[in-house]
Parts: structure tokens; C-alpha cells; sequence
């Protein structure tokens, strides 16, 4: 039988987890302490999946430390952004972000405000398989 429930997703570091119920139609809300900026959907909602019962609609999101440049994306979508965005970044910034996939995902990045500053900055995508470029 499918199960009815999702389960606990869990506490994230440096984070709250609002909510205690974890069965299908269900909602938790996820949020960081202050200095630290929630990275994913803040709001996670159970429902019912195809052949396995029930499961989160979204990954788990994380925290990270306001001003950081670069950490790790999981799952199926997520959110880069440079330190104190939507303001300028510092000089030398060097900020590396690791996606992370399923093997045969593909990873689309969509850019919304991208900006660099000519002569100095620069923008370099790189992966274990040939990127293809639409």
C-alpha cells in the first residue's frame, strides 16, 4: 500500500522548520535564523506521487550565511545570486556554486539580472559532460 505520509523532512542548519504534521495535502514552512538567507522554496507541501505514495513537492531548502558567495544546489530548482544582491559584489570576489544532478538531469540556467564588470569579472560554466548550449 502507498503510504500517506512524507514523513519528517527534517531540521536544516542555521534554520527553523514550521509545522508538524507530515501527511498528504499537508504544509511546513522553512526559515533561517537572522544572517542567513533561505536558499530553495520556503514552503514545502506534501502530496501524492505516482507508484510510491507520498512525497515533498519541492527539496529540502537550506540556509546560508548572508554575504557568502558560492555553496551547493540540490534538486530540481534553486537560485544563485551574488553577496548582497541586488547590490554590487566586492572586488576579488571569487564565488564557485556546485549543482548538483541525477545522472541524465539536465540542468537549465536561466539568467534574470546578470551583470560583470568588463576587463575583470567573468562567468565560467563547467561539468563532468560536455555542456550544451541552447
Amino acid at each position: 500500500l502507498p503510504s500517506h505520509t512524507c514523513g519528517n523532512p527534517g531540521e536544516i542548519p542555521k534554520g527553523v522548520l514550521h509545522g508538524t504534521r507530515f501527511n498528504i495535502g499537508d504544509k511546513i514552512r522553512y526559515s533561517c535564523i537572522s544572517g542567513y538567507i533561505l536558499e530553495g522554496h520556503a514552503m514545502l507541501t506534501c502530496i501524492m506521487s505516482p507508484g510510491n505514495g507520498a512525497s515533498w513537492d519541492f527539496p529540502v531548502p537550506f540556509c546560508r550565511a548572508e554575504g557568502a558567495c558560492g555553496g551547493t544546489l540540490r534538486g530540481t530548482s534553486g537560485t544563485i545570486s551574488s553577496p548582497h544582491f541586488p547590490s554590487e559584489y566586492e572586488n576579488n570576489a571569487d564565488c564557485t556554486w556546485t549543482i548538483l544532478a541525477e545522472p541524465g538531469d539536465t540542468i537549465a540556467l536561466v539568467f534574470t539580472d546578470f551583470q560583470l564588470e568588463e576587463g575583470y569579472d567573468f562567468l565560467e560554466i563547467s561539468g563532468t559532460e560536455a555542456p550544451s548550449i541552447w
